[in-house]
């Protein structure tokens, strides 16, 4: 298994247009697919004769290091420094943390919040006999819990089974106090629960397990859905969710000197993981006061039996009960995917991160250095209030590596005034990967050196968690469904169409979206402006897909014989539309900086154009079942292909999260999207969506057919 950069863990989550403002370099692209073996060199078709940029377009290259804010531990290097420096899990964290010292605590229950379920009703059911409020329940019932205005809740029952979606709930209580909001399953011996008498909370139609209770909570008048495990079961389903499994399984063999006896090498990475994590978990109980942390990057990820393995399960039973100390308190070790190669400093003295830069051919930080290209235009879109920009400048640095170290300090000058932030704060505004960075260019004044900061700057405290993201489906009649925080803007229902609507893409903001239809007629709602279609044009081949520029102001289309029909600002890069494919494109999707694209045949076969890079293709594998999707990862190096079976192919640095096909969900694939969080959906011909990696899951994420005509057919994530 091949992990390629990948950010294991956000420190923030950069908005969608942000991610997808992450450019790679621009090259001549190799085409794969044609025929196994089969390599083609295209260069793009100029549209006109080239003009000097204005200032807007204008670019600024941005050069850093690392993937996150760099405090405490780096994933990467704590890999690196198990597999080529020789350390141990106790040595790797001395390393970082090396102002704590080692302790050992009692497991003892953690309140955590299931963030995609907050302010919903909590839907929950078993595959065994279980309890709801202190009302009994057979195996496979369902029941919910509501909160009433007063605090109190209502226990529902139903006669629908699983999570099988339903309107139709029957009152056992409907003043059931808040203490007793709580579904227990048939066991109290947490740690040897299975799928099959563990508790299943009902998200969307589908069911995710989690070990101990499932509790109802209010914060302010809305629902809140708590999971109370205990700790060492709640770090199952965190360090699998935080660092690739399968790191331990690499590296040579040795005896660890723990109860988990000889392991290779990579598992020290992992127990590391496992004691920070247990770490923050403790350092901050009654945090949110009804919780004691929440399930995602706002805290660390924990995706409750999904994100177990044998071999994580290892890493936490190697170290029960360890955790760091600093100043008489359980230290809260924060940890990032990348450090870049030196840590930030701060409540832990900086250091050296000798092995982030760690790649081999089974794991490999492309994180370590990296490149952006940001027009001043995108620029100054990340801040609006400052008018045109004419200056940016690093006022200090910490001093700590190349470049001068991290920005500490920045300020953005505009016409209509100035700001001044801390470079974290500027690198989630434009969706750069870290505050470690410098940056060249024309167009406006650039300072890059600042002064050395004597101290600092500490991120403001997150009070909650986040607000859910969201996506849309469309179907072949024209029909959307709008779930988490989409809106539907308009549909095609009830207009008589020439054909029937293949695909659809949303605008970079989420508040529009567009709709292409087999004939290249394009339906625009919300803020998706309409730049042209081939409505009017007679085609060679049927439309199949589309995808928008990263500014929202232009469009690609894309027929089955892989010509591209392009309007906005979406530029002409190649076609496939001249040559004899094996078989027929089935999807496309464009590269974060708009500056090229894939596309896709049904056996996999990919073709790339402008700076889309090549990373590999099915094409000459066999397949069960043809490819009916693609989406490229939020760096643009790489991408995941998805048959109808609900299979997922990786190539470049997309890493498997999962599939349908894999976790035995049943049912078809008709498309996927990459989440703007990490991960990707996979949306299936029944309705139902499926999340994989840190793509959040979405209360009722499950599309009801028989409020949507026609058959599903596309998804997009905002």
């Amino acid at each position: 298994m091949n992990y390629q950069g990948g950010s294991l863990r956000y420190y923030k989550k950069p908005s969608r247009l942000a991610m997808m403002r992450r450019p790679t370099v621009i090259a001549t692209a190799a085409v794969a697919g044609l025929s196994p073996g089969s390599v083609f060199f295209l260069t793009p078709i100029a549209a006109g004769a080239s003009t000097p940029p204005s200032s807007g377009s204008s670019i600024i290259t941005f050069s850093g290091h690392g993937w996150g804010h760099g405090r405490g531990a780096g994933q990467w290097g704590q890999l690196g420094y198990a597999l080529q420096g020789g350390l141990n899990a106790n040595q790797i964290l001395a390393h970082y943390y090396s102002n704590t010292t080692p302790s050992v605590v009692q497991n003892t229950p953690i309140r955590v919040i299931i963030t995609a379920n907050s302010g919903n009703d909590i839907v929950v059911t078993d595959s065994s006999p279980f309890t709801v409020g202190g009302f009994a329940f057979a195996a496979n019932a369902q029941a919910r819990m509501h909160l009433n205005a007063n605090g109190t809740w209502e226990i529902d029952s139903t006669t629908a089974t699983s999570c099988s979606p339903t309107t139709t709930w029957t009152a056992l209580s409907s003043s059931t106090p808040q203490a007793q909001a709580v579904a227990s399953p048939n066991t109290t011996n947490y740690a040897t629960e299975t799928t099959q008498n563990a508790l299943a909370l009902c998200i969307g139609g589908v069911p995710y397990n989690y070990r101990g209770t499932i509790d109802g909570a209010s914060y302010n008048g809305s629902e809140r859905t708590i999971n109370v495990v205990d700790v060492e079961d709640y770090l199952r389903g965190v360090v699998g969710s935080e660092s690739p499994a399968y790191w331990g399984t690499l590296g040579n063999v040795v005896n660890t000197n723990t109860p988990a006896g000889s392991q290779p090498t990579g598992m020290y990475a992992l127990m590391a993981q496992a004691i920070e994590a247990r770490s923050y978990a403790l350092s901050s109980p009654n945090e949110f006061g009804y919780a004691d942390i929440c399930d995602n990057t706002y805290c660390q990820v924990y995706r409750g039996m999904a994100g177990e393995s044998s071999y994580t399960d290892t890493a936490v039973s190697a170290t029960a009960g360890q955790v760091l100390m600093l100043n008489g308190a359980i230290a809260r070790t924060e940890f990032s995917s990348s450090t870049g190669g030196y840590t930030a400093g701060g409540t832990f003295p900086a250091v050296v991160d000798t092995y982030d830069g760690i790649c081999t051919s089974s794991a490999c930080n492309t994180n370590h250095s990296w490149n952006a290209n940001l027009t001043i235009s995108q620029l100054q879109s990340d801040f609006p209030t400052l008018g045109t920009l004419s200056a940016i400048t690093v006022d200090q640095r910490n001093g700590y590596g190349d470049y001068g170290g991290r920005v500490v300090n920045i300020t953005v000058t505009g016409s209509s005034g100035s700001q001044t932030m801390s470079g974290e704060q500027f690198s989630w505004d434009t969706g750069l990967r870290s505050d470690w960075f410098t940056f060249s260019g024309s167009g406006i004044a650039l300072s890059t050196n600042g002064s050395l900061a004597t101290t600092t700057t500490t991120p403001t405290t997150i009070p909650q968690p986040p607000a859910t993201p969201g996506y849309y489906v469309d179907s072949s009649q024209g029909g959307v469904v709008a779930l988490g925080s989409a809106s539907v803007f308009g549909s095609m229902v009830g207009t008589k169409l020439n054909k029937p609507v293949v695909g659809m893409a949303a605008t970079p903001d989420g508040k529009g979206y567009w709709m292409v239809a087999a004939d290249g007629g394009i339906f625009s709602f919300g803020d998706a402006a309409f730049y042209g279609s081939t409505g009017a044009i007679k085609l060679n081949k049927p439309i199949v897909g589309m995808s928008s520029t990263p500014d929202g102001k232009g469009y690609w289309l894309v027929a089955s014989d892989g010509g591209i029909f392009t309007f906005g600002d979406a530029a002409f890069y190649g076609s496939t539309g001249a040559m004899k494919l094996n078989k027929p494109i089935v999807g496309m999707a464009s590269t974060p900086d708009g500056k090229g694209y894939w596309l896709v045949a049904s056996d996999g076969g990919i073709f790339t154009f402008g700076d889309a890079a090549f990373y590999g293709s099915t094409g000459a594998m066999n397949i069960t079942s043809p490819i009916v999707g693609m989406a490229s990862t939020p760096d643009g190096k790489g991408y995941w292909l998805v048959s109808s079976n609900g299979s997922i192919y990786c190539f470049g640095d997309a890493a498997n999260m999962g599939s349908i096909a894999s976790n035995g969900y049943g049912g078809s694939a008709v498309s996927m999207a990459a989440a703007p969080q990490g991960g990707y959906y996979i949306l299936s011909s029944s309705g139902k969506i499926y999340a994989f990696g840190p793509a959040p899951i979405i209360q009722n994420a499950y599309v009801n057919i028989g409020t949507i005509p026609g058959s599903i057919v596309g998804i997009a994530a905002i």
